[in-house]
């Protein structure tokens, strides 16, 4: 059995009334692609409780599984394979550089930066990027691309040692990745040390109205652990000293 556990409190206020909004029973993991020798053997399999907090509003599952598990050395997902997606970071960085007028000056910093994909703009914009990715596949991409990438995971001890070592980030990027953070609040205060005063944070999330509106259930597995709403949001960040600005 995968190593997993099931939360009593609120990922982001700790608050423990938890109201249970679907069941989705036992359920294999996300993001595995099986080899003919894995056909024999048991899938992992884990409960998968939706649930909302009646204190801050936050929805998420109950279950956490070991974040090694999920994003391992072999982790199939990569960015760049998308032309879609590699036109929208493209576009994004563009509008990031030209409306905060980054130069040589600037450090741009992405947590779950994949292989690359989006700070590969900024590079080419000659704007200096530091990458950090747990997943050591998509990491490696990366590097052989010409991203310094650090493969790890990003959480507040991480981001002190890494304004230490490279001055503050003008701009933290994080494209979906804070709903796949076991450590909500460490993520979130990573952000903040590592920002410089008048940094700013991009920051791309599921938004729980769309699947909400549109029956998205099929987004609800393991590696989400949180499903946003600006109402969620506002608080999560205040907590930390950082406060929303624009909402897209």
């Amino acid at each position: 059995m995968t190593d997993w556990h099931r939360r009593t409190t609120c990922r982001s206020c700790e608050g423990g009334d938890l109201e249970v909004v679907l069941d989705l029973g036992t359920t294999p993991l996300a993001d595995r692609l099986l080899s003919d020798d894995d056909l024999a053997a048991q899938e992992p399999l884990v409960p998968l409780t939706f649930v909302v907090c009646a204190t801050c509003g936050l929805a998420q599952i109950l279950e956490t599984v070991d974040p090694e598990v999920l994003f391992h050395d072999a982790y199939p997902y990569f960015s760049s394979v998308s032309p879609r997606l590699r036109a929208h970071f493209g576009a994004s960085a563009a509008d990031i550089v030209a409306s905060r007028g980054l130069g040589p000056d600037d450090l741009v910093v992405e947590a779950a930066s994949n292989d690359g994909c989006m700070l590969r703009a900024f590079a080419a914009a000659g704007v200096p990027v530091l990458g950090i990715d747990p997943a050591g596949a998509p990491a490696r991409a990366a590097i052989a691309a010409g991203i310094p990438t650090l493969v790890d995971f990003f959480g507040h001890d991480l981001a002190r040692e890494v304004r230490a070592e490279h001055g503050p980030a003008s701009v933290l990027l994080a494209n979906n990745v804070l709903a796949h953070v076991a450590d909500l609040n460490g993520f979130v205060a990573g952000i903040a040390e590592l920002l410089a005063e008048d940094g700013q944070a991009v920051i791309e999330v599921p938004y729980v109205v769309d699947l909400v509106d549109h029956v998205e259930f099929d987004t609800i597995y393991h590696q989400h652990l949180c499903y946003f709403s600006v109402h969620a949001l506002g608080p999560l960040f205040a907590r930390h000293g950082l406060r929303l600005v624009d909402v897209a």
